[in-house]
């Protein structure tokens, strides 16, 4: 069921609709205003909205290399399942 959350990232309040769990939104909002605040001490000329680009960047990088191995491993359990299936039926014909 979709939640309505106010929020707090990096000193901006703002209000959001979910329906994760109340746990699940405040490890989230933590995560990424860490994330947010390690980006602005890093760079002290740092504007919060470009923590906020930085941030969204390096989130969407982790998805698309998750995504990529996430292909390569569903590639190998197919491998390995069709491996699996000729062998059971190599398995049954010896059985014969």
């Amino acid at each position: 069921m979709r939640q309505r959350y106010t929020i707090t990232i990096s000193d901006i309040e703002m209000n959001v609709i979910s329906e994760e769990s109340p746990e699940a939104v405040e490890a989230l909002v933590g995560l990424v205003d860490r994330k947010m605040r390690e980006i602005s001490a890093a760079s002290k000329r740092c504007s919060k909205t470009e923590a906020a680009l930085l941030c969204s960047l390096d989130y969407c990088s982790d998805k698309l290399r998750a995504q990529r191995k996430i292909k390569m491993l569903e590639g190998k359990v197919a491998t390995v399942e069709s491996a699996m299936d000729q062998l059971i039926e190599e398995n049954e014909a010896l059985k014969l």
